[in-house]
């Protein structure tokens, strides 16, 4: 059974017209296609084919869910397969459903290379992993009778799909694992062939307390005798304000202006307009599309940092990858919205999608909570397979990165969280070729949206690769992890050095931190002797004193535009094998099933209003009578101390340095041998309120 979901209904003299949106995430037949498999892709497309046997799965759905971190066993296929699969279901429509309806199919993400099949004729392919696309398969449906829709699905490397063969440190997961909708509407609407876009683009400018001018593009998939309304309403709800337009070829342009604009800014209120515009074709209403928007204004200054609306605003979060416990890169919006809460509640301002286009809901939630975006394209460590020093470009690479770059800004250009296109990830090469490809990416970025600044993220900082063609930059290095980026407490000189002599555009920390295991404690660790990187010794206790001494350099650099912490969750990334983990990245703040490290607690001592006290080190369970100290992170005014009842002592925020004003230490503690001790701290507000924590730990 369909879910039918009818957007834009429009009456016009009695005559109803529609645009119609249906859910096809049910019903689907899946099966992996691998090399020697007994059934071919002619066959896996074909109607005549039966697919009973295949398993019944609903979408979003991914293959490496599982596999992707080592719980697979052999029996069940092996570790991470990388390669063809295929997805089958039925689709029935009336004559009265098709009848003078054009129809699409929209994929709101298939990873890596999709090619669809309806009634076993090819309707499109479609290569990039991350992005929406949609395929017109009008002619390819045949109404009252069930339609096969086959799709050939593979996440095999590639040397033209960024990211190309296995660059990357995330797990390349397979299949469609975002939704599938069908979409129809009249032959005259909005564009729908559009890079995977809404066809709408609404752009403010002259952004003010009085007034904004707000411009309204309606792309056409064709040229058309057409006009267009769009109704603006206010952030409560009701109308403001409305705007008409005639189209020119296939595009209508709109305009008007709204007197004193409530503004997006961000956590502190995220307003949004909604636009509702409609499509006329011979005076009748053909078509309708709602959008979300922003009046916001924002710059990024090289010595003062970002500013929204013209005033100061601090840029601090974390990097985050589409990936849950539960079901992989098949993750719900449910799921989803779990995770931006839990980000919210660190007090975080800012999110860097990592490392490609998230699906819509993301960048809504984040319109919604006000969480400003970093969001970028697949480019990762190399754009060339070719190992000599050449770095010859692949045929295609050029084009798809060119696609995946249009797809990305067109179908995100309405979300005014988003503050930077982002062209690149650490990228390791460079040649003549390579160079003037990432100048035309850049050039393509600022002709699609000359009102967002772009960026890339660095971990070269030398010769040509601080020449990239970029408005501000963001700097990838890990001080106090790996051994040859250098101590942590070094890492404000090498920041001020590249500020100060070597990088006159605006910068930013775009990657920084390190791993914690939850499972591993060890008092007085030793990053020198003790912490192995691509290693086992990842303590937890490590983690979150590392970024104790980051933060505390950071905190004071106001040149820095934002500072992304790597990153919010432990995620999969297959072949490692560190910390407490197999196949995932542990630099986490929560663990994969989102359970906060300590260093959580740290950072929303500094950064959330929300009341805070915890004790660090709370799963060292059993551990030396003699303490060298007992940690806890708050944001009250001051925190006592009790063990087993008794007070050690209180301390006043004030006595702490204003730069790690939330770390309260009490040193020497002896705990009793052979039984639970109870560790108590009480946190006392300035509003009269207070907040208690408990550990319990076992001397040895």
């Amino acid at each position: 059974m369909f879910v039918n979901k009818r957007y834009n209904l429009l009456k016009y003299e009695g005559v109803i017209f529609l645009r119609t949106v249906r859910e096809l995430n049910d019903f689907w037949r899946f099966t992996k296609l691998p090399t020697g498999m007994n059934i071919s892709k002619d066959y896996a497309i074909s109607p005549e084919y039966e697919d009973a046997s295949w398993q019944p799965v609903v979408l979003p759905h991914t293959y490496n869910s599982e596999d992707s971190t080592g719980r697979m066993t052999a029996a069940d296929g092996g570790d991470y397969y990388r390669g063809t699969v295929c997805y089958r279901r039925s689709l029935a429509l009336s004559f009265e459903e098709c009848s003078g309806k054009e129809l699409y199919l929209e994929f709101e993400g298939a990873n890596t290379v999709a090619e669809v099949y309806i009634n076993g004729r090819f309707a499109g392919e479609h290569s990039g992993g991350y992005s929406a696309f949609r395929f017109d398969i009008t002619d390819y449906i045949y109404p009252d009778k069930d339609n096969l829709i086959a799709v050939i699905v593979s996440n095999a490397p590639t040397d033209y799909i960024a990211p190309i063969t296995d660059n990357g440190d995330f797990t390349k997961m397979g299949g469609l694992y975002r939704g599938v909708k069908l979409i129809a509407v009249e032959p005259v609407h909005i564009a729908l062939n559009d890079s995977g876009s809404c066809g709408v683009y609404i752009t403010p400018r002259n952004i003010s307390k009085t007034s904004a001018d707000i411009g309204i593009l309606v792309k056409l998939d064709k040229a058309e005798t057409a006009e267009a309304k769009a109704v603006i309403f206010k952030p409560q709800g009701k109308p403001v304000t409305e705007f008409f337009g005639r189209a020119d070829k296939d595009r209508i342009t709109l305009s008007g202006k709204i007197n004193r604009p409530k503004l997006w800014d961000g956590v502190n209120s995220p307003a949004l307009y909604r636009a509702e515009i409609t499509l006329f074709c011979n005076g009748k209403p053909v078509d309708s599309i709602e959008q979300e928007f922003g009046i916001r204004s924002y710059r990024i200054d090289a010595d003062n940092g970002f500013f929204l609306n013209g005033k100061p605003y601090p840029l601090h979060g974390v990097n985050y990858h589409q990936d849950s416990y539960e079901s992989g890169w098949a993750m719900t919006d449910a799921q989803r919205e779990r995770d931006y809460h839990i980000i919210r509640d660190m007090g975080c301002t800012a999110v860097r999608m990592a490392h490609y286009q998230h699906c819509d809901h993301e960048y809504s939630l984040c319109d919604r909570l006000g969480l400003c975006v970093w969001t970028e394209i697949g480019i990762i460590n190399k754009m060339s397979a070719d190992e000599s020093d050449a770095h010859v470009l692949s045929d295609g690479f050029g084009d798809n990165a060119k696609q995946q770059l249009r797809e990305l800004i067109r179908q995100n250009y309405n979300h005014p969280s988003v503050i930077v296109w982002g062209l690149s990830n650490e990228l390791h090469q460079m040649t003549d070729e390579i160079f003037g490809l990432y100048s035309e990416l850049y050039e393509i970025a600022c002709k699609e949206d000359d009102t967002r600044l772009k960026t890339f993220a660095d971990n070269q900082f030398y010769g040509r690769f601080l020449e990239l063609p970029a408005d501000v930059v963001g700097y990838n290095r890990y001080f106090g992890w790996y051994k040859d980026a250098g101590s942590a407490e070094n890492f404000g000189e090498w920041l001020d050095l590249y500020h100060n002599e070597k990088e006159k555009r605006p910068v930013c920390l775009s990657e920084y931190g390190g791993g914690g295991a939850i499972s591993q404690h060890k008092d007085n660790v030793n990053w020198e002797s003790d912490i192995d990187p691509v290693g086992v010794r990842h303590y937890e206790n490590y983690q979150s004193q590392l970024h104790e001494i980051l933060w505390k350099q950071f905190s004071v650099r106001k040149y820095l535009w934002a500072e992304f912490i790597w990153c919010m969750f432990d995620f999969a990334s297959y072949g490692r094998t560190e910390g407490d983990t197999k196949s995932l990245n542990d630099k986490g703040l929560c663990t994969r099933e989102r359970i906060p490290k300590d260093v959580y607690f740290f950072y929303r001592s500094v950064w959330s209003s929300e009341k805070t006290v915890y004790i660090t080190e709370r799963r060292h369970e059993f551990r030396a009578c003699d303490v060298p100290f007992v940690k806890v992170y708050s944001n009250a005014d001051a925190v006592e101390l009790c063990i087993n009842d008794v007070s050690y002592g209180r301390i006043s925020r004030c006595e702490l340095s204003d730069n790690e004003n939330t770390v309260f230490v009490w040193k020497n503690i002896k705990i009793k041998p052979g039984t639970k001790n109870k560790i108590c701290a009480k946190a006392y507000f300035s509003d009269g309120t207070s907040r208690t924590d408990y550990a319990f730990w076992t001397g040895k």
